[in-house]
Parts: C-alpha cells; structure tokens; sequence
C-alpha cells in the first residue's frame, strides 16, 4: 500500500491542474482546488518521507505491472523523499504569495500551468530511468516557458526567447544522449544502468553519450560556462514566478546530476567516473565564483539573487565532483553526498524565500532598482527580519541551515586534498555575504530617495497589512530556520539519503530484485559457452 503514495505523487497535481482547467469554474473555485491540492500533495510529500526515510525502505511502483528494466518504474529512495518534501513545501508557499500577486494580471491561465510545473517537478524526481526523465522535464520546461511570458512585457518576451531556445537545443542533447545510450547498454533504467556500472560491465565506446548527459544537465542548471540564459530570465518575470522558478527548476537540475553521475555511473575508478570528475570540479570552482562575482556587481535585487542561483549551484555540483575524488574513502564520499543533498534542500527554501522578500521589497519601495530604495527598515520591519534571517543563510553564517550544508562540504573537500576548491568555495561565502549586505544597507537603511525611478511603479501605501504573500514569506524563512537549528536529524537525514547515493545495492536490489540478470549478460554468458573449447 505504501508504494501507492508514489503514484499520489504525479496524480494530484496533475488532477488538480485538470479541475483548474474546466472553464465553468469560477475564479475563486480555481483558486480553492489550488490550495486544496498543494496541501494535500504536502501531506502526501510527509507522508512519503516518514515512510522511506523513517522506516529506511526504498518504495518502488512498476506501471501496469511490467518488470523492470522492461516497464516504467516509479522509485522513491532517501534522497528523492527528502526533495519531495522540500518541492511541496515551496509549490505551497510560492502558490499562495502568486495567487495574490496575479490575480488580477494573469488570469486563469496561472493556475493550471503551476499545477503543470508541479507535475513535471515531481515526476522527475520519482522517475526511475532516463527516457521518463527527460519526459518529465519537458512537462516541467513547457509549463515554465508559458509562465514566463504571463504579462507579456517586451523585456519577458525577450528573455524568453532566449530561455526556450536553449532549453530545447538541451533537451535535444538529452533525447540523442538517451537513444546513444540505449544502443550501447540495452537499458535506461537507472538500477539497471547502475547494477552495469558498478559491475564494470559499461563499455567504453558508451562513455561520450553519458557525458553528453553533463552538457544537458548543465544547461538546465545553469552550470559554468551554459548559464548565460538565467540572470536576465528570472528578473523580467512577477517575483512569485520568479521564486519558483528559481527556487525548483536549477535544483532539480542538481538533484538528477548527483542521482546520473554518483549513483548511476558512480565508481569514481570507472571511465565515466575518470572523465566526468575533473569536468565537475572544475565546473563547481568556475560557476561559484564567477557567479558571485556577477552578484556583487549588479545593482538590481532580483538580479543579484538571480545570479546567485548560479553560484550556489556551483556548491551543488561540488558535493557530485567529491563523491568521484581519486583515493577517497567511502564515508568521505558518503558525507560529500550529505553535504550536497542538505545544500539542496537548504537552498530550495531558501533562495525561494529571498525572491519573495525581493518581490515585496519592490511593491513597498515601488522600484527594484537598490538605487531608489531606502528607509524599507522604518516602513516594513518585519520585512527587514525576514529578508536579514534568509540572507545570512544564504552566505552561510551559523546556525543558520546554510552553514552546516556548507561545513560538510568544506570539510570533506579538505579531507580529500582539494584546497583550493575549498578556498574558493570560503570566498564565494564572503562574497555572497557582501551582495546580502549591500542590498540591506541600500534598502533598509539608506535615507528613502524622493521618487521612485521612472517606469517602475508605485510604493505600496499599506505595508504591515497582513496579506498572504507575508505568510508564504514567512513560512518559508521559519522553515529555513527550523532546517538549521535542527541540523542534526536533518543532515542523518541526509546522510541516510547519501548511502542508498553511494552504494546502491538496495537501490538496485528494490527495483530489479536481487536475483535478476540483465538480459544483456545471459546474451553475452552464453556467446561465451559457445566460445569456449
């Protein structure tokens, strides 16, 4: 029965998205179900995570019966339990501070494509091979590509174009990768591909199509040098769009990189393991630090937290390329994985959070521009507490979850000889925290400027009214503290997620058995019988 609550995973959003979509509904109605299906999806969400990670199982759904590695099959491990829960919490939250912000501007499309994003979100991080994962991402970029022009502004417009281009020419990168590798290893199953792999049975002439999965990847996480697309897409869009987009689509973009290059093609000895490891590294020192740097010169709140999406990536991508290090012993690699996996989580609620303080930080001063705010300290305290507790997270000061995410990975990069990751990982914190500074000090302390910038709006006349866009906001910087100052079961949580990463023999064992061969061996045994004298 519990295997069940896979499937509630994919269904409720989807059927909620459905009801959103019948025309004879009215408005309020819509937004109802809305709220109804969030709430229930989270619930399904804690439900799923006190099963997998409480009882430490491995859930595993076969469509319409078929064995794998011939059917469709649905997996929730530790890791994906734990992005679950987080996901659900952050489709609740941004769903709430969005239904304020666009009622009036966007219609009824909105609702049924979040409902759709949510779909693609989830689904892709219960998949279990890799054809169903690129469907999943296609579900999750369409809905993406029309909430980015919800509006219709020239600059959104614009961006867009850019954002959907790129996005394809990935997609069409992952499609061709997923048949190169088929016809080379005969399955896309992801235990089946690791059961392969961790055996030494993946040849060779298929290690170009894997690592062509890296390419695609990066591009929709916005790695090191394919991230160009982001810093400009996610300002030009209403901040609670903004926010999930931000908040979920990179990050699952990080989570199926662990799961394909630790967990799938994992032996750190093996040719996927020698290539894509230096690629990793240094991908992760490049997009830390240049996008920090980016950061820090910008002059635009929604711009510099877009920007840095690209630099806490990098720290995302880090935990992957340790997990392949030369010479590492299993814990420091199984602790690598656990610094990634509560990194994730940490900067799903937390990055979310930030782009709705940015977004109320712009209708209270009327420009999104840190040269027209000021006095915000006065006028939105609240706002000010809020905004400081999710910005001393993001750089990573203590006790906040950002620390401890950034500690374990710190420590095991030192630990494995690599210190000049680790310096620059120290650096990009120290900028992060001075972007964080210079947006408080120019809008919550600096002197009110006389007008707001030309084209920009108007302040907003009631700030300490409570509204629902504060709740959302609030919610998810609480969550952000109760990560951090219970770090301790959060980050076994973790650790328990990053053994299934490391050795995925139960992994394996769940989806295909312990007894099953693949189909490709028997072939193989038995061309040697007839080989042999």
């Amino acid at each position: 029965m519990n295997a069940q609550l896979i499937i509630l995973a994919i269904a409720i959003p989807m059927a909620t998205g459905v009801l959103s979509l019948i025309t004879e509904l009215r408005m309020g109605m819509r937004r109802l179900i809305g709220y109804a299906g969030l709430t229930l999806n989270l619930l399904v969400a804690l439900g799923i995570l006190c099963t997998v990670v409480g009882q430490d199982r491995i859930l595993v759904l076969q469509a319409a019966d078929w064995p794998a590695p011939f059917g469709i099959s649905l997996v929730v491990d530790g890791f994906s339990a734990i992005m679950l829960m987080a996901a659900a919490l952050v489709l609740l939250a941004t769903y709430a501070y969005c239904d304020e912000q666009l009622r009036d501007t966007a219609g009824g499309l909105f609702y049924p494509l979040f409902h759709l994003l949510a779909l693609g979100v989830q689904w892709s991080l219960v998949t279990g091979d890799l054809f169903n994962l690129f469907v999943a991402f296609e579900i999750m970029l369409m809905s993406s590509y029309a909430l980015l022009v919800l509006g219709t502004s020239r600059g959104q417009m614009r961006q867009a174009y850019k954002y959907v281009l790129l996005n394809l020419l990935a997609s069409m990168v992952l499609v061709t990768s997923c048949g190169l590798i088929y016809g080379h290893v005969g399955t896309l199953n992801f235990a089946d591909l690791a059961r392969l792999s961790h055996s030494g049975a993946i040849p060779s002439s298929a290690v170009p199509a894997i690592c062509l999965l890296l390419l695609a990847f990066g591009v929709k996480s916005a790695l090191f040098p394919a991230w160009f697309w982001l810093p400009d897409s996610y300002p030009t869009v209403p901040a609670g769009l903004g926010a999930v987009l931000g908040g979920l689509l990179t990050k699952v973009g990080a989570y199926v990189l662990i799961r394909v290059f630790v967990m799938v093609f994992g032996p750190w000895d093996s040719a996927v393991g020698e290539t894509v490891r230096p690629l990793l590294l240094t991908t992760a020192a490049f997009t830390m630090f240049l996008g920090v740097l980016g950061a820090v010169s910008m002059n635009s709140v929604r711009k510099i937290l877009s920007v840095h999406i690209i630099s806490q990536v990098g720290y995302m991508v880090l935990a992957a390329g340790l997990a392949l290090g030369i010479g590492l012993t299993t814990d420091t690699r199984e602790l690598a994985i656990t610094g990634g996996i509560y990194f994730i989580v940490h900067n799903m609620i937390v990055k979310t959070s930030l782009f709705l303080c940015g977004g109320l930080m712009c209708r209270y001063a009327g420009s999104d521009s840190l040269d027209h705010m000021g006095s915000l300290a006065k006028k939105a305290p609240w706002l000010g507490v809020l905004f400081m507790l999710a910005a001393l997270s993001l750089a990573g000061l203590p006790p906040t979850s950002g620390f401890f995410g950034k500690l374990v990975l710190l420590r095991e990069a030192m630990h494995g000889g690599y210190y000049l990751l680790a310096a620059v990982a120290i650096m990009t914190s120290v900028l992060t925290l001075l972007s964080m500074v210079k947006i408080w000090s120019y809008a919550f302390w600096n002197r009110a400027r006389p007008a707001p910038a030309a084209g920009t709006g108007h302040p907003e006349k009631h700030p300490l009214k409570v509204t629902k866009a504060m709740a959302a906001t609030a919610l998810l910087v609480v969550a952000s503290l109760a990560l951090g100052l219970g770090a301790e079961p959060s980050v076994r949580a973790a650790h328990q997620a990053a053994r299934n990463v490391i050795e995925p023999s139960a992994y394996i064992d769940a989806v295909l058995g312990p007894q099953q061969i693949h189909p490709l061996r028997l072939v193989d045994a038995a061309a040697k019988e007839e080989m042999a004298p």
